[in-house]
């Protein structure tokens, strides 16, 4: 049956959506949860057709599909060994605003912080707020019905939903945004309303069962089906809708939702209150009718867990023992007065509590952002020192707020019964919600059996003693389905089941997840980690670096990389060398390694260096001035050939070159013309500043000619007199080499820039970002030329020249310079300027533009829709220039040559 099924999606889908290759499976089937299933078959879905016929052809055949957005869930519910059902990252990303903001239609592929972006011209944004919001996508969101710090039960997917639209298991739509459709869905499943009324009539007609629904959905409740639906609705259109809410893709596929937004303040202050954790949670109890936007919880050994943190040490003070432990309260209002008005009156209450310390309310922006910084910290850095092979579990509980403190001395025996040493406890304090992290070894029998009684007891005490949630916010998956009827009882999980029958007759949605017969499912296909190397051994796969990667939709992301190497660590032989060899391309050769993955990284892993260590050593002697003549003398050539046949011809014959011999090089139709300037200093005589002409900069010339070199005439033109470092036809920053391997050339580089340095006495500039980010890194003294322009130009001087024009903002920007002054610096000089969404690295990463082109082409195939309409585009990084110009479809020039066009 499985074949006949492989057969007939080949007849609508592409080639490259369904993947069969072994080494492409294991690295999608990496999520961020503590299991580790691997498919059969892995579908890479474009459209809401596709997934019609998808579902069609699994009900034929009686295939199991799951349906993964992101792949952040922490549960389990996204894994599989069957189907596993992926959207295309390119794909499922439109979206409108209605009714000024108030109101937002998002597809299930939208990252939840994006949503956000596109709401804050009308100072809204979604309610659900998860933790993993830069990276989690709506369908993932709506499914799991997430929540964090601030949404609490009001504001959640379920509560602010207006309307959706999904494919049920027969393949039919339900679509509660169009009257004339839900008129016909009504007609033609009749008999499903009809069960759905029936299911609610015995609910309502079970006063014990309501009252103990109403209960448990007082507070944050995502373990089992959204039963509140069938006491907040009558119509069974809108009980069905809910019910898809939090089902984790077990009862159907959402296609697309329409949300109602909330108001997004400004204006905020943060108090950080140290007290005894009783005293604490009666505080927050007492101020929970105000207007608060959050309190969370910090307890004694989150907060030891940060204090290795120097910005954080400042705010963190000795306390007596563990049972003392801090809040952080937020607020936000519309206006200044309205905030300092609420203030007042929390004031008021917490100075009638007793309280061992408090920061007082802040609204300084460096010291919210540490104190955040605090709060987020926990589990990265918990995560960060757990010992090698051990895996990150993060649980998730709610309960009646007053009920926490017990709650917690409960789990901290459990802890100590268990062995789990200095586990933290931490969370959303107004909703009752806690999470604790704990790092069990599953290859380890004795921890693999001691977990599994840790979670009997665990979800035993939390759903018996204290009538909690055993997911708040985080999906039940195929952690806590086993435990499911300890929660809810008897009653409640059959008609739990009866829902599920109801909706997925043959079962075809993600089997086991939500609901399970099977009371060991929980214990079934753990993850291990095999340590691999220092860089990547603390990875938790939690998958924040994928938004910002750029082979995302071509090849593997840096939690795929990682995961991927981990498993190559286990095998031998023949097959190792199989997947060592595919790893090559998909691993290797597409992998940027400009590192932005550690600016999402909660750990702080850089994948890209731990890529270019899996590269061959290339240690051999060269002569960096040859080297950069030799290039020069390549880009002269093309110039040459281009002008005789033609940039496009020339680009289409070394591109097909390309195809048969990939070491061969393409020439794209932005290549700029070689640099004809020298750049050799005689002159002795005492300057302001340094310069020291970037690589690529003595390879390629300025999109326009100029009479100097424009660094130095941008910098002359401030008043400054410019000289070149002397010798700098010879020195180099040594980052071309270290992309290269050539260690001992990039060291010896290195030593002689800083040797050329130490002898000035002036300041140095050095004018390409990625340059200034290397030598940064490698210690050396030299300053990036747009952060310096930025800081030093006499902004009155600035002509607005230009109508809308995009920007770029390269990697080494965005990792070491880039702020807002950019931009108020860029507005001076433009009417308009569009930042494109989706692209935080183009790929061309030095050479591997022209080497690798696929990577380049990839992570700018939105470009050219996005910038249709500017006039030019700006960035901060010479070779990325030509990507963006080829792709974007407009030129593309420097930051520096901007300015030189708009100083008067």
């Amino acid at each position: 049956m499985f074949n006949k099924f492989v057969l007939s999606i080949k007849e609508f889908l592409n080639r490259n959506q369904i993947i069969e290759d072994e080494l492409l499976r294991y690295a999608y089937s990496t999520d961020a949860s503590l299991y580790r299933m691997m498919p059969k078959l892995v579908l890479i879905i474009r459209s809401e057709s596709e997934v019609i016929n998808v579902i069609k052809a699994a009900d034929q055949y009686d295939i199991k599909l799951t349906f993964r957005a992101a792949g952040t869930s922490l549960s389990g519910q996204a894994v599989t060994d069957q189907v596993l059902v992926m959207l295309a990252n390119d794909s499922w990303q439109r979206y409108s605003i209605s009714d000024t903001g108030r109101e937002i239609t998002l597809e299930p592929g939208i990252i939840g912080a994006d949503a956000n972006k596109y709401l804050k011209a009308y100072k809204k944004q979604i309610g659900p707020d998860p933790g993993s919001i830069n990276a989690a996508k709506i369908g993932g969101i709506i499914a799991n019905n997430s929540s964090g710090m601030c949404c609490g039960t009001a504001k959640n997917s379920y509560a602010t939903l207006k309307n959706m639209r999904a494919v049920l298991s027969d393949g039919s739509i339900f679509d509660s945004s169009d009257e004339s459709l839900i008129e016909k869905f009504k007609i033609d499943h009749q008999p499903l309303l009809a069960e759905i009324e029936s299911i609610r009539e015995k609910i309502l007609n079970d006063d014990e069962v309501s009252a103990f629904i109403r209960k448990k959905f007082s507070i944050k409740n995502t373990s089992g089906y959204s039963l509140n639906a069938f006491l907040d609705f009558e119509d069974p259109v809108k009980i069905l809708e809910r019910l898809m809410i939090g089902s984790e893709g077990t009862l159907g596929f959402v296609s697309n939702v329409t949300l109602n937004t909330i108001e997004n303040y400004t204006h905020k202050a943060l108090n950080l209150i140290y007290g005894k954790l009783e005293d604490l949670v009666k505080l927050t109890v007492a101020i929970s009718g105000l207007e608060i936007s959050s309190v969370e919880l910090l307890d004694y050994f989150s907060l030891q867990s940060v204090a290795g943190d120097v910005e954080i040490q400042k705010f963190l003070i000795e306390l007596p023992d563990e049972n003392y432990a801090a809040i952080m309260v937020a607020v936000d209002a519309e206006n200044q007065a309205h905030l300092e008005q609420k203030i007042t009156l929390i004031n008021l209450f917490i100075n009638n509590f007793e309280v061992y310390h408090q920061l007082g309310f802040s609204s300084n922006q460096e010291t919210m952002a540490t104190l955040w910084k605090a709060r987020g910290g926990v589990l990265p850095t918990i995560a960060g020192k757990r010992p090698l092979g051990s895996t990150v579990i993060i649980e998730d509980v709610a309960v009646s707020i007053e009920l926490l403190p017990e709650l917690i001395h409960e789990m901290r025996s459990l802890f100590e019964r268990y062995d789990f040493k200095n586990a933290a406890i931490f969370g959303h304090v107004l909703s009752g919600n806690i999470h604790f992290v704990i790092t069990p070894n599953f290859n380890n029998e004795n921890e693999l059996r001691g977990y599994d009684a840790f979670m009997h007891e665990f979800t035993g005490l939390v759903a018996n003693k204290f009538n909690g949630s055993l997911k708040a916010e985080h999906g039940s998956g195929r952690n806590i389905s086993p435990f499911a009827i300890v929660e809810w009882g008897q009653k409640c999980w059959d008609l739990m089941w009866e829902i599920k029958h109801l909706l997925d007759p043959k079962g075809i949605f993600n089997p086991d997840v939500k609901l399970t017969r099977d009371h060991t499912l929980h214990m079934q296909h753990l993850k291990s980690f095999a340590s691999v190397h220092d860089e990547i051994n603390a990875c938790m796969e939690c998958g924040f670096c994928e938004p910002v990667c750029p082979s995302r939709k071509l090849s593997l992301t840096p939690r795929q990389r990682n995961s991927v190497a981990r498993k190559i660590a286990t095998l031998s032989g023949a097959e190792k060398s199989v997947w060592q060899e595919k790893y090559a391309y998909y691993g290797i050769d597409t992998c940027a390694t400009t590192g932005m993955c550690k600016t999402m990284c909660p750990v702080g892993i850089n994948t890209g260096a731990f890529i270019l260590e899996q590269k061959p050593e290339n240690n051999h002697e060269v002569n960096h001035n040859q080297e950069i003549r030799m290039a020069k003398a390549q880009v002269k050539l093309g110039n040459i050939a281009a002008s005789v046949i033609g940039s496009r011809n020339l680009q289409k014959i070394t591109s097909f070159a390309h195809s048969k011999i990939k070491s061969i090089p393409i020439y794209l139709d932005t290549m700029p013309k070689a640099q004809p300037l020298k750049f050799n200093t005689t002159d002795n005589a005492k300057t302001d500043i340094l310069l020291v002409p970037a690589c690529p900069n003595r390879v390629f010339a300025s999109t326009v000619k100029l009479p100097e070199y424009q660094s130095k005439l941008i910098l002359e033109k401030l008043g400054f007199s410019v000289k070149y470092l002397p010798n700098s036809e010879d020195l180099c920053c040594g980052q071309m080499y270290h992309s290269k391997c050539n260690h001992v050339e990039q060291e010896k580089l290195v030593t002689n820039l800083q040797s050329s340095l130490s002898e000035a006495q002036t300041i140095a500039i050095i004018d390409n970002s990625s340059c200034s980010g290397f030598a940064k890194d490698a210690g050396i003294n030299l300053i990036d030329i747009n952060k310096f322009l930025v800081e030093n130009l006499d902004r009155n001087q600035i002509r607005k020249k230009y109508g809308k024009i995009a920007l770029h903002i390269d990697c080494s920007s965005a990792k070491y310079s880039y702020n807002t002054a950019y931009l108020e610096v860029l507005q001076l000089c433009s009417e308009e300027v569009v930042i494109p969404e989706g692209i935080k690295c183009c790929g061309f990463a030095g050479d591997k533009g022209f080497k690798v082109p696929e990577l380049n082409a990839s992570s700018l195939s939105h470009l050219s829709q996005q910038v249709a309409d500017c006039e030019l585009g700006v960035t901060f990084n010479r070779s990325c220039q030509i990507g963006l110009s080829h792709h974007g479809k407009i030129e593309y020039i420097s930051f520096v040559e901007l300015l030189l066009n708009c100083l008067e």
